[in-house]
């Protein structure tokens, strides 16, 4: 009992450096917490999870995937993992299959808006705006806050020519969390629109956050 405590608290410890690593911006480091902690702990659902997280922000979507996979082997019903799975295949042009684990998930929980977003943006990857429209659409129903969602829904509904409901959703968009895109998307929608004024403006809007 005495070993057992000892190496759960080294465990912990381990993962708390990792994160700690992570958020100070020490990505490769806290990568390698993470693997000696697994080395001893296969089983830790949350460090596969965000060992899944540091490879996908270091461009290397191959360990990421399997990272991902792991953690949801551990837990085959969690959606959020399915989801990490999802925008993993996607991320390395595997549509069909990503389209299939979101689907899987769907069924279990048609109301997350975790999934409805991630099949949008599947579907937006795809160039199927009008459906990446419709799942993105539901996302932002189910969940307002959600800025990403309401920025791809913007850049797709300008793909599908509905000018006037892409800006509600990049205005939206924007009025939860400022960015570049949306408001170069904005500048693009009023460049559109003939409304060369207002386009500028967004697209100065756009260079003060860093450009786009």
């Amino acid at each position: 009992m005495v070993g057992s405590e000892a190496a759960r608290q080294g465990t912990e410890t381990l993962y708390l450096r990792a994160r700690e690593l992570a958020e100070g911006g020490a990505l490769r480091e806290a990568v390698g917490v993470y693997r000696q902690l697994l080395a001893d702990s296969p089983d830790h659902l949350k460090a596969h999870n965000n060992l899944g997280f540091l490879y996908d922000r270091l461009g290397d979507s191959e360990a990421a995937l399997a990272e991902y996979r792991a953690a949801e082997s551990l837990d085959p019903d969690d959606v959020r993992l399915q989801c990490n799975v999802a925008a993993a295949l996607a991320s390395l042009g595997r549509y069909g299959e990503a389209e299939e684990k979101l689907a899987e998930a769907l069924r279990s929980d048609p109301k997350e808006a975790d999934i409805r977003e991630n099949l949008g943006l599947v579907h937006y990857k795809r160039g199927l705006y009008a459906e990446a429209a419709e799942e993105l659409r539901i996302a932002a129903d189910l969940d307002p806050q959600r800025a990403r969602a309401l920025l791809y829904l913007g850049e797709a509904l300008n793909r599908i020519d509905d000018l006037e409901g892409a800006l509600t959703a990049l205005r939206r968009s924007v009025e939860i969390q400022p960015s570049a895109r949306a408001y170069y998307a904005m500048g693009i929608v009023y460049d559109r629109m003939n409304q060369k004024g207002a386009a500028q403006a967004m697209y100065h809007k756009a260079e003060e956050l860093g450009g786009w």
